[in-house]
């Protein structure tokens, strides 16, 4: 099996894998949620850059009852999941599919989104795509939004070595086959790329959101919240 094919059997088997994968999977979603529903809870436009299967998504559409979603997935098996979960939970009316390209995204009145959320996604792209992604969805940002990030990112040194060999006792405790776990190490820089979180901070920064709050640290598994500011009305009001 193929690590990160996402329309092959890496795909077809992904929500039973990935919970293995990545540490405190389903609590990057709770909290996200959790923000959602705190900072944006009249929200009505949401994007979600990296739908995958579709499993962010019900406890999105609780945290902001009113939002239209937009998702962007390319990998076609991965969209064919996703829409089978909005059909089961009856939400196709709230979800639209958008362009790969969030360049292509159209916006004829010039409206923004009031979150962007994308998980798990920047670590499957090397650095300067890593970057080019982060500008187009801090582009998509309305003033006053809120953005969402989750991915792999290392620790810096030496720290950095006993967390994989943490990391690497995980999977084996969790029955991870050997096979699958040098697979996994093999990819760590050919096919997983650690987010920086400096140049995370960066790019947020001079894309005119405010500095990144880390929200959660599993292992090497992290998730930020960023925002950009409310414009500002006459008589200091925000807008």
């Amino acid at each position: 099996m193929a690590l990160l094919d996402f329309d092959g059997d890496y795909g077809r088997t992904y929500n039973a894998q990935i919970r293995n994968l990545i540490p405190a999977y389903e609590a990057i979603f709770e909290l996200a949620a959790a923000t959602a529903a705190t900072l944006q809870p009249q929200a009505r436009r949401v994007l979600v850059v990296g739908a995958g299967t579709g499993t962010e998504l019900p406890s999105l559409l609780q945290a902001m009852p009113q939002a239209q979603f937009t998702l962007v997935e390319p990998s076609e098996q991965m969209r064919g999941f996703c829409c089978d979960l909005v059909a089961r939970i009856g939400a196709d009316e709230r979800v639209q599919w958008g362009p790969d390209n969030l360049d292509a995204l159209e916006d004829p009145d010039n409206l923004r989104f009031d979150v962007v959320i994308s998980h798990n996604v920047l670590h499957v792209l090397a650095p300067p795509v890593q970057e080019q992604l982060l500008r187009q969805m801090a582009d998509q940002l309305a003033p006053g939004g809120c953005m969402l990030l989750s991915s792999y990112c290392e620790t810096e040194p030496p720290g950095v070595e006993l967390a994989m060999h943490i990391g690497l006792a995980r999977f084996a405790l969790l029955g991870m086959d050997q096979a699958t776990i040098d697979a996994v190490v093999a990819s760590r820089n050919s096919k997983v790329f650690s987010m920086d979180a400096d140049r995370l901070g960066q790019q947020l920064t001079l894309a005119g959101l405010e500095p990144p709050i880390q929200l959660l640290q599993a292992l090497f598994n992290r998730l930020w919240l960023s925002r950009r500011a409310a414009l500002q009305c006459e008589g200091g009001a925000t807008a």
